[in-house]
């Protein structure tokens, strides 16, 4: 079925960089996650779990209570059976951001082009998706803010001035700061909304945006699901209009279904997030949720990156670059401390696309979750079969359609 046929729902695609799904567990202790009955008093089934050698951790933003429990307890002494009041008991899972291949970036005898950025030249998916042509119509919105779900944000960068982190929030660490200690999610803000002519590193696709920074991943690139979840949450709670999701598994989970699903239909995000970078042709989530729009990348050369994953949940494509050992075919961004890098994935071409979005968005405040999907599908520039496929899904995203 055509997905799009399916809205109010708008398939939302999972990030490229992530590898797949792990269970929750060290071989000693399992992160699990308890739903309780309706109306049921939490602190028992805390001193329950407690009492069986669990340690608490925290409660999610939808009430469920997540604990580290002796593996040998899980079933045994801890279950349905066990647990006061206990609905559901569920493994969360753990998922990994594979260790980019990062490379420094140096302007060295380049073309200075407008804008002044003094990398802009070696961005190529800008004018690749048409952002340059926008940019005369809209840079972007600061009521516009796009959540970037990640490893967090350095937001002391000097290219990062869109980034309002006292929006954010850490989930890793359960407080205000969302600082990344990765790499990863600074990377995908700048091509979002770094700052345009100040002379600085790079421009992003929509410069004027704001950009919210939710970490939901550590400094080793591992997130569990029920952060993921609870980062989706806060972002659609706290005025997101794009959630950015660079990140992915390959299954389905409740608890990022229902985040997502949450989201969408409850409070009319619009959520993009990555197809992933295994080249095989398999989903990855919440990528492939329905309600979702995912992104696979593209190469330098224009075509299919060869570690873009496909299938039938694909909806567009992006410049993400071609990871070919060539660094100038992939991706320039930002990175912690000032810098700026080089990397390649599903990842990187997920925030061109969330990019568009929000100068569509920018373009007329008033337009809906599912308008602005349906426009990045409508507008998309068709790539190899006609019509949708499975290698392309409706093609390029395109920041200034013609006819639009």
């Amino acid at each position: 079925m055509n997905k799009i046929s399916i809205y109010i729902i708008i398939a939302l695609v999972l990030g490229t960089v992530l590898a797949a799904a792990q269970p929750g567990t060290d071989g000693k202790t399992t992160r699990i996650v308890i739903t309780l009955d309706p109306q049921a008093a939490k602190e028992n089934a805390i001193k329950a779990v407690e009492s069986n050698g669990g340690t608490f951790v925290r409660e999610t933003l939808d009430k469920k209570l997540i604990f580290n429990i002796p593996s040998a307890s899980l079933n045994n002494k801890i279950s349905i059976l066990t647990i006061p009041d206990a609905a559901y008991i569920e493994e969360d899972v753990l998922i990994q951001i594979p260790t980019p291949n990062v490379i420094e970036a140096s302007d060295t005898g380049r073309i200075q082009l407008m804008p002044n950025d003094p990398l802009y030249p070696q961005q190529w998916g800008m004018p690749v998706i048409g952002a340059n042509k926008m940019w005369d119509t809209t840079r972007g919105d600061p009521r516009v803010i796009v959540a970037v779900i990640d490893s967090g944000v350095d937001y002391t960068h000097e290219d990062l001035a869109a980034v309002n982190s006292s929006l954010g929030w850490d989930f890793v660490n359960n407080d205000a700061d969302p600082m990344d200690d990765n790499g990863h999610g600074t990377h995908v803000a700048g091509i979002i909304a770094a700052t345009m002519n100040n002379g600085k590193g790079v421009a992003g696709v929509a410069p004027n945006v704001t950009v919210m920074p939710v970490k939901v991943c550590n400094r080793f690139g591992s997130c569990w699901t029920s952060d993921m979840a609870d980062g989706v949450r806060w972002a659609a709670d706290h005025g997101a209009r794009i959630l950015s999701i660079s990140l992915g598994g390959t299954l389905p989970d409740p608890l990022t279904s229902d985040a997502t699903k949450y989201a969408v239909l409850n409070k009319g995000a619009l959520i993009i997030a990555a197809a992933g970078n295994n080249g095989l042709e398999q989903p990855s989530y919440p990528g492939a949720y329905p309600w979702v729009l995912a992104i696979g990348s593209l190469g330098y050369n224009g075509a299919r990156a060869s570690y873009s994953q496909y299938g039938s949940f694909l909806d567009l494509m992006a410049p993400g670059g071609s990871s070919d050992g060539t660094a100038e075919h992939d991706i320039v961004s930002t990175y912690p401390g000032n810098r700026y890098v080089y990397m390649a994935g599903t990842s990187m071409a997920t925030p061109h696309a969330s990019g568009v979005a929000a100068l569509y968005w920018s373009y007329n405040l008033s337009f809906t979750n599912k308008q602005v999907g349906t426009m990045l599908i409508k507008f998309a520039d068709d790539l190899g079969t006609p019509g949708w496929d499975k290698y392309y899904g409706y093609g390029r995203v395109d920041a200034y359609p013609q006819d639009g």
